[in-house]
């Protein structure tokens, strides 16, 4: 069985009193439903009641007709419906991809302080649809799922003291014994990403192959939802748009998204429909630049507002999708040795890292220099912490960790460290402007979390 961190919140919320609904939001297939019918079971045992919305959607939905304000009458139909009897102290009512019954959807707001404790998932609510006639609900608590990071892995693979001393190692910078250990597991999480399926799949095979299976599948599915005629978006700009981004973080210079190559003479009235849907459905990271070097840190503005790069919201995808082979990948015995050049090396290594900082919920920009500072380069991310400082991180897919642009930025900006993730070891250094310089390896960047502004 394979902990989520996202639990603890869903059993804190669970703990209190029955004020706010809760809705679990995130893209199909990252695990909502098995985390909140896991703290559901473990909190009220039989009182625990589960609709799903999409083995009998027509017969389920007509449980919320009538008024969407009667929750006590939604209720009783619901224990009707499940044949046990519902007290407000005990139940744990789960509505299981909500988004599929509008009225179900927008009932939540009605079960705010009414006592019961309700808790639903949804996927693709992040996005506007044809079908959607009511109002999003107000007062609900929400929650945001992802993709599994990689300490999450470690406790699936059972490396759960692993997962501890990376995160001691990530506060305190102290060498790491088992840092090659951690280095090789780290590569097969970039295999197989952070979709529980794929993982579970391998942990019970032992076969990539069969993991891999399940990425496509999952990648059909992904596909199928963004060309639906009712999403209300070009389905054949969706498609290309999916299949460019891979290509997109190739290049070796900058990765900013260009339309131009997703097809010819691509624009931006055609192509940002498709990325905005998506990044609502929670398949895609977009990371906005900035070139402002103190807090608070905006998006570039200038011109139409396309600066920006695109991640799949999960590695795995992404390594699937390269087409790399993943056991040559395993079987290299360092960077040197990888079977693909160093610009797959460096998409890799900075897709696991916007997924790792998304995992914390983190607003992160990509950085380039005001053309009036005269260079080049770009920093693949900024974050701020909660002390209005601005931290710059570099990713290195290898042990290669000179950073020209890193050294520009220091020059101007008040940070008072730099952030470097690459294959080394923990370490602590100093720059030659004087600036602390934290050296982390790729596989701690799901710890830096603490102390850094959340996304909105």
């Amino acid at each position: 069985m394979m902990d989520r961190r996202i639990e603890a919140a869903i059993r804190t919320w669970a703990a209190q009193p029955a004020n706010r609904p809760l809705l679990v939001r995130g893209a199909r297939r990252v695990g909502k439903t098995h985390s909140v019918e896991r703290v559901g079971r473990e909190v009220s045992g039989n009182a625990f009641v589960k609709l799903d919305f999409q083995t009998d959607l027509e017969l389920v939905s007509q449980l919320f007709e009538g008024p969407t304000d009667d929750v006590d009458g939604i209720v009783s139909r619901i224990g009707a419906y499940k044949r046990v009897r519902l007290e407000r102290e005990s139940a744990f009512i789960m509505l299981d991809e909500v988004q599929l019954c509008e009225r179900a959807l927008n009932s939540l707001r009605f079960f705010s302080g009414s006592g019961w404790r309700v808790a639903a998932t949804g996927s693709q609510l992040g996005v506007d649809t044809r079908r959607r006639r009511l109002p999003f609900p107000s007062g609900v608590e929400q929650l945001t799922m992802h993709p599994m990071d990689f300490g999450e892995f470690l406790w699936a693979m059972g490396e759960g003291t692993m997962a501890d001393d990376i995160r001691a190692r990530s506060h305190s910078l102290e060498w790491y014994p088992a840092h090659r250990e951690a280095l090789a597991l780290f590569r097969l999480f970039q295999v197989l990403g952070g979709m529980p399926l794929v993982v579970r799949t391998y942990i019970e095979t032992g076969d990539i192959d069969e993991a891999r299976v399940q990425q496509r599948e999952i990648d059909m599915t992904y596909t199928a939802d963004m060309t639906d005629p009712e999403n209300g978006i070009s389905g054949t700009a969706a498609r290309k748009v999916w299949r460019s981004i891979p290509g997109q973080l190739l290049r070796a210079s900058t990765k900013k998204f260009k339309y131009s190559e997703v097809e010819r003479g691509g624009r931006r009235s055609r192509l940002l429909e498709p990325i905005e849907w998506m990044a609502g459905a929670g398949i895609v990271l977009v990371n906005e630049l900035t070139q402002g070097v103190e807090a608070p840190l905006v998006p570039h503005s200038e011109d139409d507002g396309s600066f920006f790069k695109v991640y799949l919201a999960d590695t795995g995808l992404m390594f699937y999708k390269l087409h790399v082979n993943p056991v040559q990948w395993l079987e290299a015995v360092d960077s040197a040795t990888f079977p693909v050049s160093s610009d797959v090396r460096g998409a890799i290594a900075e897709n696991s890292v916007a997924q790792a900082f998304a995992a914390n919920d983190l607003q992160a920009y990509y950085w380039t220099p005001p053309a009036s500072w005269g260079g080049r380069g770009e920093l693949d991310f900024l974050l701020q912490d909660d002390q209005m400082q601005v931290i710059p991180v570099e990713v290195k897919s290898a042990r290669n960790v000179r950073a020209r642009t890193l050294a520009t930025f220091v020059k101007r900006a008040q940070s008072p460290y730099v952030i470097v993730l690459s294959e080394n070891d923990f370490s602590k250094d100093v720059t030659e402007g004087g600036v602390e310089l934290r050296r982390i390896p790729l596989y701690a960047a799901h710890c830096l979390g603490e102390g850094f502004v959340k996304a909105e």
